[in-house]
């Protein structure tokens, strides 16, 4: 009898989502997205044979799918396209025709308010998207983890460094050289150059708690950092660069309100097998964390955090012990359609048994101002300092000035 009602109560309960499905709406589409145009001037002591002013354009156009079963079940999927020219322009050999889209982010999703959300894609991990820091509160482009670095110029390391193909980091040594963004190292990018909005969206799983009480957790699964769009990597082993497999990120938030005052902190991480190079296995595997934590009041906000690369992804050389962190701290005003902001960060690379000492400061101050719904003109200025005890290493001061105008639709 007990089995007969069991089956029964799974047949009712098919019926019922079934029927749910049945009286549910056809998704509903909506579209949005930004256009970006900057003007940028930069000057930096390594800055030879280069122009000190350039013109920046990005667009992206975001598609957002959503619907409801009847039984209450919500999905739907966003797909985000960067809809610039392409940046190879008419002196390219490359055989493109100098426009076209690829995509951001384009990732599905399900959720439901008993249960949390689920994206299942190409989308940033929780490592990111639940993290509390400087840049939080940080005006115009974003401030500390801002557009500064289309601008700026790069420190020169003999032998020359690149980002490699999607999802492999290259010139990667025992040397994690400079983070110079608030972001751990699947966001980061290459440490031999600044970070870029090339990292963090391979696919992944993602998992979002409901908010109880203001506290919220989250986690993502990614099997390899080159799994991207429809590449589907399963190396253990690769022939040079550097990469991750089964990465794994967590995240814990908490939020609230009291009266005027708001408080927000979180505490996110990211851990991952290295994959062998040349068959060997001669990389450290990725361990690195960051906290951080806000707190506003009556317009005005205060921010900071602090992260630890430990050894991610270096080379385990015998004797020689590389470590990286990095700390943040920001302030910040809104009143009516102004908004100000100060944002700070400075890293330390320290190559122990090498003598190497790799420092990074940057101080960014942006305004913008709501001109009219969706428009926002602003003006940011940023200082950055790379300086290292590495002969190798050309160490590097500039500034670089950004008017711009956004607008939002």
């Amino acid at each position: 009898m007990k089995k007969i009602l069991l089956g029964t109560s799974a047949l009712i309960g098919a019926a019922t989502l079934l029927s749910g499905a049945a009286l549910a709406e056809d998704p509903k589409v909506t579209v949005g997205g930004f256009n970006t145009f900057e003007a940028g001037y930069t000057e930096s002591d390594a800055d030879n044979n280069l122009r000190n002013r350039a013109f920046r354009n990005n667009t992206e156009i975001h598609f957002n799918i959503a619907g409801k079963t009847g039984a209450g079940l919500n999905y739907g999927a966003e797909i985000d396209l960067q809809a610039d020219i392409d940046g190879a322009g008419p002196t390219s050999t490359s055989g493109t025709t100098g426009g076209g889209l690829n995509a951001r982010r384009t990732y599905g999703w399900l959720g439901g308010d008993a249960w949390g959300h689920f994206e299942l894609g190409s989308n940033d991990g929780v490592a990111r998207t639940m993290k509390v820091d400087a840049a939080s509160i940080a005006r115009a482009t974003g401030g500390i983890d801002g557009d500064w670095t289309y601008f700026a110029d790069v420190n020169t390391v003999t032998g020359g460094v690149g980002a490699g193909s999607a999802g492999t980091l290259t010139g990667h040594t025992n040397n994690p050289n400079f983070i110079t963004g608030p972001r751990l190292p699947v966001e980061h990018g290459p440490a031999t150059g600044f970070f870029n909005e090339a990292w963090g969206n391979n696919n992944k799983i993602t998992y979002y708690t409901p908010k109880f009480s203001g506290f919220q957790l989250g986690v993502s699964y990614s099997p390899d950092l080159a799994n991207r769009g429809q590449a589907t990597s399963r190396l253990d082993t690769v022939a040079s660069g550097v990469t991750a497999r089964d990465i794994w990120e967590g995240a814990l938030s908490y939020e609230g309100q009291w009266d005027q005052i708001g408080f927000a902190a979180a505490a996110t991480g990211q851990t991952g097998k290295a994959v062998d190079v040349g068959g060997v296995s001669t990389l450290e595997d990725l361990n690195a964390w960051n906290v951080g934590a806000k707190v506003s009041y009556l317009g005005f906000s205060l921010a900071g955090s602090y992260g630890d690369w430990d050894d991610s992804l270096t080379t385990n050389t015998a004797g020689i012990n590389a470590e990286a962190d990095y700390w943040t701290v920001g302030a910040a005003y809104e009143t009516g359609p102004f908004g100000a902001s100060v944002t700070y960060l400075q890293s330390d690379a320290e190559i122990t048994g090498s003598d190497n000492d790799n420092e990074f400061q940057s101080v960014s101050v942006g305004v913008d101002y709501k001109l009219a719904p969706g428009l926002t003109p602003f003006v940011e200025w940023t200082w950055y300092d790379i300086d290292t005890d590495s002969a190798a290493v050309a160490n590097n001061e500039g500034n670089v000035v950004i008017v711009g105008s956004q607008l939002s639709f």
